[in-house]
């Protein structure tokens, strides 16, 4: 059997030579594919496709004449065609569960930083202004702020957690998904969109990309909130509309961002994003610790493990609809 990596950033694969050496007889690619194309030649004869940046279309995915599973490196599903999988038989997994520390700590740590006004204190500073700014800076002390989470998943909640028990923040929720009973289980109170952004000092986006998702903050959604509030993304770019953001920071109808995730990556130095000191940006690393660089690797792998050696995958999002396909 054949698995693919159709590409990686990662600087070794020894993770998923690890995961994979059940699986008899076993020709491990690491294909480093950046076109269609290539992916289509590379894995036309795969038993698996491992995959991270690479979108694997309807098209790409019916080139695969072999395929048993694919599965992707991180959480989003958006760069793959569930449907079209789904009908040729083909299981498509996740890491579900590989950084919701680190993005967690992520969350956090933006909203403090932007809290704390750090990025303009340090910028001031290099420049000789030894002096705090109190004409406009009016930083409040958590206590009395309310950080609003759209989406309240696992990594939500663990953000959740930290800003209400070490700092003392109220935490709302819009998320249609969970009961009023299951937010404040989990230490918010469910709320309607529109509460959530006109009464918070920081909204934190945590849903995933979907059709249904994108562009859900726009410029309509922007204008509710506070001018004095910050928006922190550390999900998917294009559930933000950045033109309407980028319109709020310059005209000062939204005091600041903490944007991880961008509508196009990599972000251009020459976006508008990157002039704006009211702006923190990283290059989707959020995710990133070595330890769950290690996990995400050596799980992507272990899920196209078990289905190539005829057990079920663990982290399957199509299993049902493989089932029905199958049959």
């Amino acid at each position: 059997m054949k698995a693919v990596i159709c590409d990686h950033i990662f600087p070794d694969i020894e993770q998923e030579k690890l995961a994979l050496a059940c699986v008899p007889d076993l020709e491990l690619v690491d294909a480093n594919c950046t076109t269609k194309e290539e992916v289509m030649a590379a894995c036309a004869d795969a038993d698996a496709v491992l995959n991270q940046y690479n979108y694997l279309t309807e098209e790409v995915i019916d080139s695969f004449k072999k395929c048993k599973v694919i599965s992707t490196y991180g959480i989003g599903l958006d760069k793959i065609d569930v449907e079209a999988a789904s009908k040729r038989g083909i299981y498509v997994c996740n890491s579900p569960d590989y950084n919701k520390c680190e993005v967690a700590n992520h969350i956090v740590t933006m909203i403090m930083t932007l809290s704390r006004h750090l990025k303009d204190f340090d910028s001031r500073l290099r420049r000789g202004e030894y002096a705090v700014p109190y004409d406009w800076m009016k930083p409040a002390r958590p206590t009395s702020q309310t950080v609003g989470f759209v989406g309240f998943g696992k990594i939500a909640r663990q953000a959740a957690e930290k800003l209400n028990l070490a700092f003392g923040m109220k935490v709302l929720c819009y998320d249609p998904f969970l009961t009023a009973e299951q937010t404040a289980e989990a230490g918010g109170e469910k709320v309607e969109l529109e509460t959530l952004l006109r009464e918070s000092d920081y909204v934190s986006i945590n849903v995933s990309l979907l059709p249904s998702t994108r562009n859900l903050i726009g410029e309509k959604e922007i204008a509710m909130m506070k001018p004095s509030a910050f928006l922190v993304n550390c999900s998917r770019g294009g559930i933000v509309n950045e033109e309407a953001l980028v319109a709020a920071l310059k005209s000062g109808k939204l005091a600041g961002a903490g944007l991880d995730t961008f509508e196009h990556e990599p972000l251009s130095k020459d976006d508008p994003l990157c002039q704006m000191d009211n702006v923190i940006l990283s290059p989707h690393a959020a995710w990133y610790t070595v330890d769950a660089m290690r996990e995400l690797q050596s799980v992507t792998a272990q899920q196209a493990a078990l289905v190539l050696t005829g057990q079920e995958p663990t982290r399957c999002v199509n299993y049902e609809e493989v089932k029905k396909y199958r049959k």
